[in-house]
């Protein structure tokens, strides 16, 4: 009875969790995602389903990326100038002193910036390895 118990209020844990991601996805910030991939992995403990899909995920997660930023030079361009359009509309959001939900939109959009920026042309890998060598 306690095996069961426990078994089920994971279950529960985990599909709260992946409801919880979904519900705040829309929000600026990666709120969404670890909430889903949590809850994944809690319903992974019981679950065969939800374990092939962890590990399916894991496996061909970073594909992806490399479908979204090919590493075709104008392809390249294009985000880094999807980018400074959308960091020039944060400015004028920022600028115009304007409404509440127009400056949530605002920050949403910096962060979609900064994540295309750091996703485009391996910024984030080549960030990441610079910091390791600054340690060593």
């Amino acid at each position: 009875m306690k095996n069961k118990t426990k078994r089920i209020l994971t279950d529960i844990a985990g599909y709260l969790l992946i409801l919880l991601g979904i519900s705040i996805g829309w929000l600026p910030g990666p709120g969404g995602i670890p909430a889903v991939l949590a809850g994944l992995s809690l319903l992974s403990i019981n679950n065969l389903w939800a374990r092939r899909l962890r590990d399916h995920l894991l496996a061909h997660g970073g594909r992806v990326v490399e479908i979204l930023f090919p590493k075709h030079r104008p392809i390249q361009i294009l985000y880094d100038l999807i980018v400074i359009l959308l960091l020039v509309i944060v400015g004028l959001l920022a600028w115009q002193r304007a409404a509440i939900w127009q400056i949530g939109l605002a920050i949403g959009l910096f962060f979609l910036a900064f994540l295309i920026a750091s996703l485009n042309r391996d910024r984030a890998t080549r960030l990441k390895k610079s910091v390791a060598k600054r340690k060593n």
